[in-house]
């Protein structure tokens, strides 16, 4: 049996000390649940403590959820990893001129040295999975309307030639959710439902809409947001995604630690040859390298183990996959030691710029597998 006392009074110490207000954590290891927990305040002004049932902001662990439901489009045949994005909007084709840019969201800059051009209209779903389409950032709540934003993502400038590096980005997301709803008529929260949460029993698992009515029960609150002028509870925190109505293929679905690591055991289950959501061949692929930069390494929607012994998800094996979130989020599978977890956190109830993250992140990584591996070699 592993002994998780350590990973506890790592999360609970984390916590007290003003870390993160609350985590929820769960544990797959061999197929079945072997661990959860839920610690701290998610609102410490209530006073009400952290539950199982505590729905976490997701922020970018939307795209894996995103992603998979387009996953299985892609196998129904619906779309292709090599279909261009501009079969989907025609406006994104043309010559674009590369220009240096920094991020309006988040502190962030592109290789000032980086000039010339490149056709938008070679940009494929691969390159945007990968994020390797070269498109950059742009802050949508900037602009005068939704439709303005939306026009200027399929006509601004690229930060880099496609194919030729990562850049983490948020706007080839935005546009896959588009696309999948005029693709199939559906809207991408009742695809996300149908695809992914249903077929796996993720009661707790969907999007908020702004324009809905919201049950808020049980739901972290984030951070004072200056933009809006309140406290974001039970609505999305990105302010892209809130534009959007509270639903986009980046960020806006709200879930438990026990649904997220049911969607990561799911892949893991596919990868080791088993029945999940996604054909074996499929995930294996999608788990493979594919691109990197000098710090981050992709394969198809995840992310891939860090080489830098200081990140957090370094303990891993060498064939980990996984993903974070900015709200203070992580998700990992680690086919090695047939292991996947979800760490769910509303750390940005403090502020975004007073993070913490890496050091909760990289001390309960460290404390879980070293629970694990005394397992193993006990």
């Amino acid at each position: 049996m592993i002994d998780f006392t350590q990973v506890d009074r790592t999360l609970t110490g984390l916590c007290s000390q003003g870390k993160v207000p609350s985590a929820t954590l769960c544990v797959y290891h061999r197929g079945r649940i072997v661990h959860e927990g839920a610690y701290g305040y998610p609102d410490p002004e209530a006073g009400a403590p952290a539950t199982l049932d505590t729905r976490y902001d997701m922020a970018s662990l939307t795209k894996l959820f995103c992603s998979t439901a387009f996953m299985r489009l892609v196998e129904q045949g619906v779309f292709s990893l090599e279909e261009r994005v501009c079969e989907s909007f025609p406006a994104f084709t043309g010559m674009r001129d590369i220009v240096p840019m920094a991020n309006e969201l988040d502190k962030g800059q592109t290789d000032a040295s980086v000039h010339g051009q490149c056709d938008a209209g070679l940009v494929t779903w691969y390159h945007v999975l990968t994020h390797t389409s070269g498109m950059g950032w742009l802050a949508m709540n900037k602009r005068p309307s939704l439709e303005a934003a939306l026009q200027e993502i399929l006509t601004m400038p690229f930060a880099y030639a496609t194919g030729s590096t990562v850049l983490y980005t948020d706007l080839g997301l935005i546009l896959m959710g588009l696309a999948m709803e005029k693709r199939t008529g559906i809207l991408l929260d009742d695809l996300v439902d149908q695809l992914v949460a249903q077929p796996l029993g993720l009661a707790h698992t969907g999007y908020l809409r702004n324009s809905a009515h919201r049950d808020a029960t049980n739901v972290a609150p984030t951070e004072f947001c200056a933009w809006r002028g309140y406290r974001v509870r039970g609505c999305v925190h990105d302010e892209n995604a809130f534009l959007l109505d509270g639903v986009a293929g980046h960020a806006g679905l709200f879930s438990t630690a026990r649904d997220a690591a049911t969607l990561c055991q799911d892949y893991l289950t596919s990868y080791q040859g088993g029945k999940g959501l996604i054909s074996t061949g499929m995930v294996r692929r999608m788990a493979s390298f594919q691109a990197q930069n000098d710090w981050d390494r992709r394969g198809i929607a995840w992310q891939l183990r860090l080489l830098d012994p200081e990140a957090h998800s370094y303990p891993l094996s060498a064939n980990a996959f996984g993903h974070t979130g900015f709200t203070g989020t992580c998700m990992w599978i680690d086919p090695d030691r047939d292991m996947t977890f979800a760490l769910l956190t509303n750390e940005v109830y403090n502020g975004r710029e007073n993070r913490a993250l890496i050091e909760v992140r990289g001390k309960m990584v460290r404390a879980l597998v070293a629970a694990v591996d005394a397992e193993a070699a006990g």
